[in-house]
């Protein structure tokens, strides 16, 4: 009982020591069994209980009902600017911060600071400037392997099935060197 409620109270994966110390036992094959009793009594639910990379766990809506489920509750987990902040970044990483700014404008920073405490968003000073990469959380949050072909091609999928006009404007061309093509350049390749 006290497995499951620490799962469902959770916004990110649970380690599995956290998940003894909860329990009260040393043993990691106790949690185990506690965890794969708990699978199979939410089998075939909403909700599941995946094992991920790390000896980590992690309560969640199933994937396959989320998109359907997302339509009616209204709660948004990040505000649409911080959302296309993130997709900036999972598109284009490893991104500079220097390019993010001029991508997504002053706001970049405060957006950027929400990200990085929620877990979604990870800095590497280089320079004078920090690279910008998702995390393992993020890659966990959309059951995806996190490396930035994975994410890039998640992102990909995303766009083919939205209105790809709306998604255009969130995400600015990026130069192979980091830098930011400009829009009215861009416009003249495509022949606009």
């Amino acid at each position: 009982m006290l497995a499951e409620a620490v799962l469902f109270a959770s916004d990110k994966p649970v380690p599995l020591k956290t998940l003894q110390r909860a329990i009260g036992t040393r043993s990691p094959d106790k949690v185990r069994k506690i965890v794969e009793m708990l699978k199979q009594e939410y089998s075939g639910r909403a909700v599941e209980i995946v094992e991920l990379e790390g000896d980590r766990f992690f309560m969640r809506l199933r994937p396959d009902i989320m998109n359907i489920v997302k339509r009616y509750t209204r709660r948004k987990v990040l505000p649409h600017g911080v959302l296309k902040t993130l997709a900036t970044i999972a598109y284009y990483q490893p991104l500079p911060l220097s390019t993010l700014a001029a991508i997504r404008g002053k706001d970049a920073y405060r957006q950027l600071k929400i990200l990085v405490e929620r877990g979604l968003v990870e800095t590497e000073k280089k320079g004078r400037t920090s690279l910008l990469r998702t995390t393992s959380l993020f890659a966990d949050f959309f059951g995806i392997e996190n490396n930035p072909n994975a994410v890039k091609s998640l992102i990909e999928k995303m766009i083919a099935s939205q209105d790809e006009s709306s998604i255009k404007h969130a995400l600015k061309p990026v130069k192979r060197d980091g830098s930011v093509a400009h829009r009215h350049s861009q416009e003249k390749e495509d022949g606009r």
